[in-house]
């Protein structure tokens, strides 16, 4: 906010520079600004850009994978909720990790597994995170037997089938998968850094650059200018002036 605050001070600075009628904005001022320090918002944008990669790639997320089951439950009782309830709790949890003979706390299993009535029908789907996709598939499948098998013995429900099993897929993608966002963050925070800092250079510059500037600044009119000069345009000249002896002696003919 800062940057942004001191770019929008700084246009507004610049762009109070008038023309001789005082009412036209001269834009080229702040084109010609930012076009003598291009270099400096490139360069500020790629080390930013590049920073975003580097940390894009350093904090890539694990990827994590999901399958699901699909069980039929056939309740005319109304405890259908109920049913769906008992599908998470720690009792089949726990039947679930010993059938499956891992090493996992229930509350941890229960918070990768998600149950979800399919509009006001009578399937129930299973889905299971997980960071194999394989392993997912086969704990899914898992709960749907063993909550079929369960629920028979504790509640005496018996019409729980088994609709359509979890299957492992070919190249699956993650539920999680990596973000360019802090790339183009770093892309954006770099150029607006790097404008930031053209017109801080810029007012920081007291060079007078134009005879307008030395007008306004001595309340004086310029009777002319000097050219800037250097070796190509001093050889130039010299190959332009006229010979005087030459000159001399048309003259005097």
């Amino acid at each position: 906010m800062v940057w942004l605050c001191f770019i929008k001070n700084r246009i507004k600075q610049v762009g109070e520079l008038m023309d001789s009628n005082g009412k036209e904005i001269e834009i080229k001022k702040i084109y010609n600004v930012i076009k003598k320090r291009l270099w400096l918002v490139i360069l500020v944008t790629t080390i930013t850009t590049a920073a975003g990669a580097v940390y894009s790639y350093l904090n890539k997320p694990v990827p994590i994978y999901e399958s699901t089951a699909r069980i039929m439950i056939n309740d005319r009782s109304g405890l259908f909720d109920t049913l769906i309830v008992v599908i998470k709790k720690p009792p089949i949890m726990e039947a679930v990790i010993e059938e499956l003979g891992i090493e996992q706390s229930a509350q941890s299993l229960i918070n990768n597994i998600f149950v979800n009535r399919v509009a006001n029908s009578s399937i129930v789907t299973i889905t299971v995170q997980d960071r194999s996709q394989e392993q997912a598939t086969i704990t899914a499948n898992t709960v749907a037997e063993v909550y079929k098998r369960e629920v028979a013995e504790i509640l005496n429900f018996h019409n729980v089938k088994i609709f359509a099993e979890a299957q492992v897929v070919e190249n699956p993608l993650p539920i999680n998968p990596p973000s360019n966002r802090m790339i183009k963050l770093g892309f954006a925070a770099g150029f607006v850094i790097g404008i930031g800092f053209i017109f801080l250079l810029d007012s920081l510059d007291n060079r007078l650059r134009s005879a307008r500037q030395v007008e306004k600044l001595l309340e004086l009119p310029v009777l002319g200018t000097v050219s800037k000069m250097n070796k190509k345009t001093i050889e130039m000249n010299k190959g332009k002036k006229t010979n005087p002896a030459l000159r001399g002696e048309t003259i005097g003919s």
